[in-house]
Parts: structure tokens; C-alpha cells; sequence
């Protein structure tokens, strides 16, 4: 699909937009607003309609909307005092200034289909330069179109095995941008194929990543699942459809689901290293950390590779006061420069130890797009809060949407706007939250509840979070809303018990012999 708006060409599949032949470079947020204001056109789009169309939330400031139609607005060489492009509504929001033309894209002949879609990737690639993460985190390889351990046939020329194949290669970036580009390719690709396996495979793959890592929603989480439990009804022994599962499960929180579907797809494949390492992950979460290393180390020994093996290995040796952890981080830092899950981690540790400025400087490594990823968006909001800077924080917060959200709402409830807290922890609401398995929600609820002064269900969703699995000490004495509360009685009385539960899984990883020899240090 593809608009013009005056001497611009907006290309939603490449996500490009072209004044002639010279390129415009839009971030995500900003092609997301245009796009918006495109498909309301001639209607104005309200401040609403752009939180939930472009954030995904439903809480953005007037003031965060009014910077990111400026940054559009400097960016299509638009004067809001004689704009072209955009035109203030007052009191209702921004439209399109002048008309928009629709064109379909179509369908190149056969011979030439391969090269009309390169030309469009090519374009839109010179256009691009997720607390816990709460979800699990796959290595996107090859995946199988037949029975298990077939690979996609490389050698045929057929436009569909084209698709899958180039949408393969654009997750295995793990940038927002390559993640949403190999999406609409597969959505091609069952287009053309609706029952091709390794197409829908790698599409839940791609859907649960997004939703991870880039601010997806619910839906994409559904759908991912739908097309998990169908491949599975199809091929149940097939182990990457139960590790598409798992990853899908783990991104909602069901982790107590997870585990399982993971456990299932490695006994299927032993050497299904992704699937040994999203086990562990989901260990990790439940405070099992012998049993994750555990699995970490049979992963790596499986000869296979998964992308987030070091960083995971890190979080637990931190939790445990290990002095390796620190190489461990370095490690998946050397091995994964500037990929934001690793990003975020060692910027969680730096703020959990009480440093926020080292924080925001390995923040800062993120490349291109993933700099308004929104665990970047997220963490850098909650460094700069440490820091000192509301505002600044308060616009972070923002702009991670979903990522964010719960923060941004402790943070307003503590400066004395407290109607989306009190409404998050009214009854009703919190029935639905209270029966996810999730140790982070129940530490950002905790700290909503602390915003507003009120610490006894504070520290009842503390403890919840800890009978989960919750074991970093150092995140809840670092929080900016957790500090009195974990400073009283029952706060040390918790405080206490993680130390012991922590106490119990260092002997475990000490008295086993194999494990001190492969973590080192």
C-alpha cells in the first residue's frame, strides 16, 4: 500500500517515505504519526486517537504528541505557521493539510516478483540505521518447512520461499523496525501459501517477538498462540512449533505454561539449544537459578547457540552476589554489540547497584531505531527519575507506551496525580492482574501502591512477587518508590527471606562441580 501526499510518496510495506528519489528518514514513532494522520485524512486526529494508534497506550501527554508532530513536521521541511503537510486542529488535534491519493500495489509478474521485492527491501533498508523483561527470548534460525530438521529449501526460487527466507534474515537483526519489515513478508508469503508451515512458524516467532521487545500488544500475542497451538495440532512432534509455544506463553506472562512447552520441545530435539535456554529463562524468572544455570550450561554443550545465553547467565550469578557475573556481562556485550535486550540487562544492573548515569551511557550504545525501543525508552525514563529529572523522566515514560506504562503511572501517582493508580488497583481491576503468574507485575503494582502512600499492600504484593519468584534485593532498595517501604519491619522481614532463598541456590551452584568449572571466575 502506498500513499501520495503532494510531492511525497509514503510506502507503508517498506515503511519509507520518498520526495522523488531522496529518501526521508522517519523514526518508527514519527512514520507511525504520519501514517496515522494520513489514513484519517481530511478528519483531525485527537491526542487519544494518537495514544492509542502510535503508543499503544492510552495515557500520552498534549505535550509529548506536540514534540513528535514538531520532530515530523522539521523533518518533512513542514512551517506549522504556513504548513504544507500538517495542519493544527484547535481543540481537536492535527490533520492532513490537501488531499491524499491511495495506491494499491501491485502484484509484479512472476519472473519479475523477486526483484520488485528487493528493490522495495533495499529502499526501506537505507531508510533504518524490552525490569525482568518479563518474557522469554528466542534465537530466530532457520526453521523447518517439513519434518523435524528440514530446512527450508534455500536452492528453490519460488517467490513464497523467497519471503520466509529474507523474513528470517531480517529477525535475525532484532531491530523494531526488521522485525515489523519480516512480518508483513510472511503475512505475503501465506498470502500466496496459506498453509506453508515454515511461514507460520517464523510469523508467531516474529509476532511474540515484537510483542517482547517493540511495544506489540495483546494482539499480536493471540495471534502468535493461535498460530503455535494450529502447527502443533498438525506436527505435535514437531520441537520448534512447541518452543513457538513457549516463546508466545512466556511474552504473557504465563510462564507457569511456558515452562513446560519448552521442557516438551527440547525433549523432542535435544540440541534445540533455544528451547534448553528459554527453559532456564523461565527458571530464572521462578527464582530457580541452579536449575537455570543448569540448563544454560546443557545448551551450550547441545552445540547449538542462543543469542541471550550469556546475558541470562549474568542475571543469575548476579542475583547470587557471584563475582563473574560481571564477565559474563562483558561477554554477551562482545558478542551482541548493541542489541537492547543485552542493553537493558546491564543497564538494570547498573541501576539496581545505585548508578544511573552508567545506566544511560550503555543505554546510549543502542543503534538506529532501537534507541525508542521501549525497554530503552523504559529504562533511560527510570534513570533519569533516579537522577532527579521528573519531567524528563515523565516523557521517557511516555513514549515506551505499554513498556513504560505502569511506571509512568507510579510516577504520577507520587507528584499527586493519582486517578489511573487508584483506578489499576481498584478490585476489579486487580482480579484480572492478580491472576497472571508474573513476579514484575507484582513489583510494579507494589510500587504503584507506595506511590500512594499505601505500603501495607505495598509489601503484600512484594511478598506475592517473592512466593513467584522475585529474588533481586538490590531493584526493590533502589526503586524510587520502594525505599521506606522495604526499610521497615516487614519489608526486612522479606528482605530476609530472599536472602535466604539466594543463600540456598548459591550452595546448590557451589556444591555442583560441573557448574563451578563452566561459570569461572
Amino acid at each position: 500500500m502506498q500513499y501520495v501526499l503532494k510531492d511525497l510518496s509514503i510506502d507503508l510495506e517498506a515503511r519509507a517515505v520518498l520526495r522523488g528519489d531522496t529518501a526521508i528518514k522517519l523514526p518508527d514513532l514519527s512514520f507511525d504519526a504520519l501514517v496515522k494522520l494520513i489514513e484519517a485524512a481530511p478528519e483531525p486526529v485527537s491526542v487519544a486517537e494518537f495514544a492509542s494508534a502510535v503508543w499503544r497506550t492510552e495515557h500520552v501527554s498534549d505535550e509529548t504528541i506536540a514534540q513528535r508532530i514538531a520532530l515530523l513536521r522539521k523533518a518533512l521541511g513542514d512551517d506549522p505557521k504556513k504548513p504544507v503537510y500538517i495542519r493544527t486542529v484547535r481543540g481537536l488535534g492535527y490533520a492532513i493539510a490537501g488531499s491524499v491519493a491511495r495506491i494499491e500495489n501491485r502484484p509484479a509478474p512472476k519472473s519479475l516478483s523477486f526483484l520488485s521485492r528487493r528493490n522495495s527491501i533495499a529502499a526501506a533498508t537505507g531508510l533504518a540505521c524490552i525490569a525482568f523483561a518479563g518474557a522469554l527470548f528466542w534465537n530466530i534460525r532457520n526453521i523447518d518447512s517439513g519434518p523435524e530438521g528440514a530446512i527450508a529449501d534455500t536452492n528453490s526460487k519460488s517467490s513464497t520461499t523467497i519471503l520466509v527466507n529474507r523474513a528470517q534474515e531480517q529477525l535475525r537483526l532484532h531491530q523494531a523496525r526488521e522485525t515489523d519489515r519480516a512480518i508483513t513478508m510472511l503475512r505475503e508469503a501465506l498470502a500466496e501459501d496459506p498453509n506453508r508451515f515454515d511461514a507460520r512458524l517464523t510469523l508467531s516467532f516474529a509476532l511474540s517477538t515484537k510483542a517482547t521487545k517493540f511495544g506489540g500488544g495483546d494482539v499480536e500475542k493471540k495471534e502468535a498462540e493461535a498460530l503455535a497451538r494450529a502447527l502443533i495440532a498438525e506436527r505435535p512432534d514437531n520441537s520448534n512449533a512447541w518452543s513457538a509455544l513457549g516463546y508466545t506463553l512466556g511474552s504473557q506472562g504465563r510462564s507457569d505454561e511456558s515452562l513446560p512447552a519448552f521442557q516438551y520441545a527440547y525433549q523432542l530435539n535435544p540440541k534445540n539449544a533455544p528451547a534448553i535456554s528459554s527453559a532456564a529463562y523461565a527458571h530464572l524468572m521462578r527464582g530457580e537459578l541452579h536449575q537455570a544455570l543448569s540448563l544454560e550450561f546443557h545448551a551450550r554443550q547441545a552445540g547449538g547457540t542462543s543469542r541471550y545465553a550469556e546475558i541470562q547467565i549474568a542475571q543469575s550469578l548476579e542475583l547470587i552476589g557471584h563475582p563473574a557475573a560481571v564477565e559474563w556481562q562483558a561477554k554477551a556485550l562482545s558478542l551482541n554489540p548493541g542489541q537492547v535486550v543485552v542493553l537493558s540487562e546491564i543497564a538494570r544492573s547498573h541501576l539496581r547497584r545505585g548508578h544511573p548515569d552508567a545506566a544511560l551511557d550503555t543505554l546510549a550504545q543502542a543503534q538506529g531505531d532501537d534507541q525508542t525501543a521501549p525497554q530503552i525508552l523504559q529504562l533511560r525514563g527510570r534513570a533519569t527519575l533516579a537522577l532527579g529529572n521528573i519531567e524528563a523522566a515523565r516523557t521517557l515514560l511516555e513514549a515506551a507506551g505499554r513498556v513504560g506504562h505502569f511506571d509512568l503511572i507510579a510516577l504520577n501517582a507520587a507528584y499527586g496525580d493519582v486517578t489511573h493508580a487508584e483506578a489499576l488497583l481498584a478490585p476489579a481491576k486487580l482480579a484480572d492482574i492478580e491472576s497472571k503468574p508474573d513476579p514484575d507485575m507484582r513489583i510494579q503494582l507494589a510500587e504503584i501502591a507506595a506511590a500512594l502512600g499505601r505500603n501495607d499492600d505495598a509489601l503484600r504484593f512484594v511478598e506475592q512477587g517473592v512466593n513467584l519468584g522475585w529474588r533481586d534485593i538490590l531493584w526493590l532498595k533502589q526503586s524510587p518508590f520502594l525505599g521506606t517501604v522495604m526499610l521497615s519491619d516487614d519489608g526486612r522481614q522479606l528482605e530476609s527471606r530472599i536472602e535466604r532463598e539466594l543463600e540456598a541456590q548459591r550452595r546448590l551452584i557451589e556444591g555442583t562441580e560441573e557448574l563451578v568449572l563452566a561459570i569461572g571466575g
